[in-house]
């Protein structure tokens, strides 16, 4: 499980699911019904996209959310995770 609270690190995270399946960000996105460049975008943690084409990057990877209540812990700690 990873521990994701920003758009940067929900990029990283997708990257790495995607790479775990040997899969090219051209590949994910004819999967997901994106273009490539807006596979991109998401992994790089551009802010503004919108939640439906992150639904569908992770339905694509076969992935889901759970939602926890957030856990204390310092931001340099969050930060080690990624």
């Amino acid at each position: 499980m990873k521990l994701v609270r920003s758009p940067k690190q929900l990029g990283t995270a997708l990257r790495r699911f995607r790479r775990e399946r040997k899969m090219t960000q051209t590949e994910l996105a004819s999967r997901a019904g994106l273009r490539q460049g807006t596979v991109s975008q998401v992994e790089n943690g551009l802010e503004t996209v919108k939640l439906n084409t992150v639904m569908d990057l992770l339905r694509a990877l076969d992935l889901e959310v759970v939602l926890q209540r957030r856990t204390k812990g310092s931001h340099k700690e969050l930060e080690d995770l990624f």
